[in-house]
């Protein structure tokens, strides 16, 4: 059965039901966490913009005082959850854990240091376990995120299994097509793909720009006017900058395009590996390489 697996994995990439319990349940956490922190910025950049509206057309009924009432209280809502939920700590400190199981689960399917004992599989699966207990011990704050069902699923998947005992040259060919191409496409795809939001979101910012200019000169020369949705235009402005900092568009294009280029690099020197000795420090260097992102990414947060 599990045979058919990996034989189904020559054409597909690899699904999180093969990693870890622990993997996906990080992974999970991370997707999660990521997910709720953006949407209350999301949500606390809009309320800011109708406020915005509602003080340039002002209040004028009970109804409107209701609802100004309602979008300042619900704002301070939003503002305080931000700070005591720590959804983004949560996104950055599971996504690392995460990308550690992952790595360290390659270097058990292609017998890398600290796994590379061939005789006993036994040991290196008390090691793998020894490893996962000691991400568990290291990161006990991320306890309640890590629940779940996934909690009953297996740490050493029979898939990892059977790609460990594959021969030299299959671990290679599979390591090849399924870690450091996959790795390679989806940074590649990543930095394209913000890139382009980077440019999007920055040609809205500019054009918020300009049409508070404009209401600015048309105030000016039209003064008998009352309204002018000046503020408007100035509060999305704002907004969309602090949107532009917190999704990291251009750090993200450049770090996930330089990665994309070392992996590219990496993948060259698999040329010359042809043995055991050879493809496990070959593993053990990718392997950092790879994790050496997300650790940045997590110290860079840790810093701000």
């Amino acid at each position: 059965m599990e045979l058919m697996k990996v034989q189904e994995m020559n054409n597909n990439e690899i699904n999180d039901q093969f990693y870890p319990a622990l993997y996906k349940a990080a992974n999970i956490a991370s997707i999660n966490a990521q997910s709720a922190y953006l949407l209350t910025v999301f949500v606390y950049l809009l309320l800011l913009i109708i406020a915005a509206a509602l003080s340039v057309y002002g209040i004028q009924d009970k109804s409107a005082a209701i609802g100004a009432a309602f979008v300042i209280i619900v704002s301070i809502f939003v503002s305080f959850s931000m700070i005591l939920k720590k959804d983004e700590d949560t996104w950055y400190r599971a996504r690392a854990v995460a990308e550690s199981i992952k790595t360290s689960s390659w270097r058990f399917m292609m017998r890398a240091d600290p796994f590379s004992e061939i005789n006993d599989i036994q040991i290196v699966k008390t090691d793998f376990r020894e490893l996962l207990k000691s991400i568990i011990s290291e990161h006990k704050e991320l306890g309640h995120e890590l629940g779940g069902d996934v909690s009953c699923k297996e740490q050493i998947t029979d898939f990892m299994c059977e790609i460990r005992n594959m021969t030299l040259e299959k671990r290679i060919d599979f390591y090849r097509k399924k870690r450091i191409d996959e790795q390679r496409n989806w940074y590649a795809k990543k930095s394209a793909k913000n890139k382009k939001a980077s440019r999007s979101w920055f040609i809205m910012f500019i054009l918020c720009q300009l049409l508070a200019i404009i209401f600015v000169i048309f105030r000016v020369a039209y003064p008998n006017v009352r309204y002018w949705p000046t503020e408007i235009f100035l509060v999305c402005a704002g907004a969309i900058l602090t949107w532009i900092q917190v999704k990291r568009f251009r750090e993200l294009t450049s770090a996930y395009g330089i990665a994309a280029h070392e992996i590219g690099i990496i993948r060259g020197e698999l040329e010359h590996v042809s043995t055991e000795d050879a493809f496990g420090e070959f593993v053990t260097n990718s392997e950092s390489a790879f994790s050496r992102e997300h650790t940045q990414w997590l110290a860079r947060k840790n810093v701000l």
